[in-house]
């Protein structure tokens, strides 16, 4: 008996190692809490990737509680009638993917928007589940809504959740197996039109869900009454901002960043002194203390303000604000001949310039698509908010004022290069966005610190790598000279070399105090990576930066750094996406062009009113 007990666990093990997993498709409109269900049910066992022949993001996961159930989470879309090119590849993936079942999310607070899209789905003769997801705000709002009205309507599984609090996944993940093994009826052939859809939808709205009677103007209106004011809207917009940066550069995170800078970076150096004084090697010493701790640590200091501030956009993206922020410069870019597709390309450049240039193979007009391209480098990146926090800490006094007006001067670089783009492209721009201002609501802690953790995990992995690499480089070439034979810095082949491109950048104040040529090469070394532009500082200038240039031109060496050529990877990513080597080109050209003419701008209208 026991061993036949033995063999049919085997056989269970056997049978369960060889069936397929069963696909789940995810589907739902934008702002149902398609996401947050997603990470309820998969938890950190994600892969992210691009879905096939477009480079719009792809997520995949292995259900947490049913190992079989592997999740694909498709965009948001409103129809299968594709409008958007999301739309698109939401709908031919349904369709044709042949998913063994779809998980449609529908905002509970919301019905009679959401359920188009399930009568169409019911109609793919997928087995299909509802997931009436946020239950918690449709309780909090006095809105009941009955899932077994529903279910005789839709013939189909509803069942309540609430993915922002975890609650309902075990049912949902129960319906999910069970459906998978079985086959639905397809909805009635009299819903083929679109007119009997809606009737059925309006029907099963009044059948199934009872919610008081409110006035008409709720929270989220009264707040929008004022942050979408046309007067109020951008001094608004403004002043958070500016707080964001005064609590992130100027704030905390200054006060974290000075105690990595001015404790830990001299203790780790002093143990590495220490540990590497009985090798009598002077020159190694100096590698590992100077160039890889100082230089790698002369970027991982800005970590907490970095982290701080993408924390700070999480709870914007999590609270409803940014979607507003989009609709506010949604008119603005239409006058550059772009639409609010282009400013959220523009939103992931905040994070980094490569995803966002990739994004915009969503943008369906190739003028606006090229235009957005060149422009987008402009918003300042992780890795530029790294030069922006050093110069910000160590020649501005850690005024926060500093680091806003560097975020103010990327609009104002991209109203003004939008114009003078506008000026040579004829061809008129502007792709159709559609986009829903969801409701304000309290951002998830788990989500915020998710995004917090994402970032400061790149970042750190940058300076694992690139930076440390760019470290030992620069210590080379500042140690030695062109015969490899150890030099003082004033002879050392990166001297050399900045002495060589130095009187290209005189004219914007590089070289107002006489290190030029150092300033000069931090510029070309963000070439690389644009943190690499601190290490080099911090590796030439070990006396600080204070003293080696005015504050007004330091001004228009960071301004220069932010506006120009982005690094390495996102050329390589500018290049891709335009299919052009010309058009890269020119875009490069362009970017190196706005960025020279206004931080000469700015340095010699400075220079009238400034002292130096």
């Amino acid at each position: 008996m026991k061993k036949l007990n033995i063999y049919n666990n085997i056989k269970t093990v056997e049978n369960n190692v060889a069936a397929p997993p069963t696909v789940v498709a995810l589907a739902g409109n934008p702002n149902s809490g398609k996401t947050t269900l997603f990470n309820a049910l998969t938890g950190s066992d994600q892969q992210v990737g691009n879905w096939p022949g477009v480079t719009v993001e792809r997520k995949t996961g292995i259900c947490r509680k049913a190992p079989q159930l592997h999740i694909v989470d498709t965009p948001g879309c409103y129809s299968l009638q594709p409008f958007t090119p999301e739309e698109k590849i939401s709908a031919q993936y349904l369709r044709e993917g042949k998913p063994d079942v779809i998980l449609n999310v529908v905002d509970s607070t919301n019905l009679e928007r959401n359920l188009l899209l399930t009568a169409q789905l019911k109609e793919l003769n997928i087995p299909l589940v509802v997931a009436l997801n946020m239950q918690d705000e449709a309780k909090a709002k006095g809105i009941a809504v009955d899932g077994a009205a529903l279910e005789k309507i839709f013939r189909c599984a509803f069942v309540p959740v609430s993915a922002a609090k975890n609650d309902g996944m075990d049912k949902l993940t129960k319906a999910c197996l069970k459906v998978a093994k079985s086959k639905q009826e397809p909805l009635a052939a009299q819903s083929e039109s679109a007119a009997d859809k809606y009737a059925l939808i309006e029907k099963a709205v009044k059948l199934a869900v009872r919610s008081p009677k409110t006035d008409a103007s709720t929270l989220t209106d009264k707040i929008d009454k004022i942050v979408l004011n046309k007067w109020l809207a951008f001094p608004i917009f403004a002043l958070v901002m500016t707080a964001v940066f005064f609590l992130s550069v100027g704030g905390v995170g200054g006060g974290l960043t000075d105690l990595i800078e001015n404790k830990l970076t001299p203790l780790l150096q002093l143990a590495a002194e220490s540990a590497l004084s009985h090798t009598k090697i002077p020159w190694l010493t100096s590698l590992v203390c100077d160039g890889m701790i100082g230089g790698v640590m002369s970027v991982v200091s800005f970590v907490p303000q970095i982290t701080i501030l993408f924390g700070c956009i999480a709870l914007l993206e999590g609270c409803g604000y940014m979607s507003r922020i989009a609709f506010i410069t949604d008119k603005m870019l239409h006058s550059l001949g772009l639409g609010g597709r282009s400013f959220v390309c523009m939103i992931l450049g905040c994070g980094c310039s490569v995803p966002a240039i990739l994004s915009t193979r969503t943008i369906k007009n190739a003028r606006e698509r090229d235009v957005t391209i060149t422009l987008t480098p402009f918003v300042p990146c992780s890795a530029k908010l790294a030069v922006i926090a050093f110069f910000t800490t160590y020649a501005f006094d850690g005024n926060a004022l500093f680091a806003v007006s560097f975020y103010f001067a990327s609009i104002a670089a991209i109203i003004v290069g939008g114009l003078l783009l506008k000026l040579f492209v004829r061809e008129k721009g502007g792709d159709v966005f559609l986009m829903e201002l969801p409701p304000y609501r309290m951002p998830r802690a788990r989500n915020v610190l998710r995004q917090m953790w994402q970032r400061c995990k790149a970042f750190l992995v940058k300076a694992g790598t690139i930076i440390l690499a760019a470290s030992v480089v620069l210590w080379t070439l500042t140690n030695f000279d062109v015969r490899f034979a150890p030099a003082n810095v004033e002879n050392s082949m990166l001297a050399r070399l900045g002495k060589l491109i130095s009187p290209l950048f005189a004219p914007l104040g590089f070289n107002d105090r006489g290190c030029g040529w150092q300033l000069a090469v931090a510029t070309l070394s963000g070439i690389a990576a644009k943190e690499t532009v601190v290490t080099t500082l911090q590796i030439l200038l070990p006396s600080g930066i204070a003293d080696a240039v005015s504050p007004l031109g330091a001004y228009s060496f960071v301004l220069y750094n932010l506006l120009t050529v982005p690094c390495v990877a996102a050329c390589s990513a500018s290049f891709a996406e335009q299919g052009s080597r010309k058009k890269g080109v020119l875009s490069a050209a362009f970017q190196i062009a706005v960025a020279y003419a206004l931080s000469l701008l700015v340095y010699r209208l400075g220079s009238l009113f400034l002292p130096r």
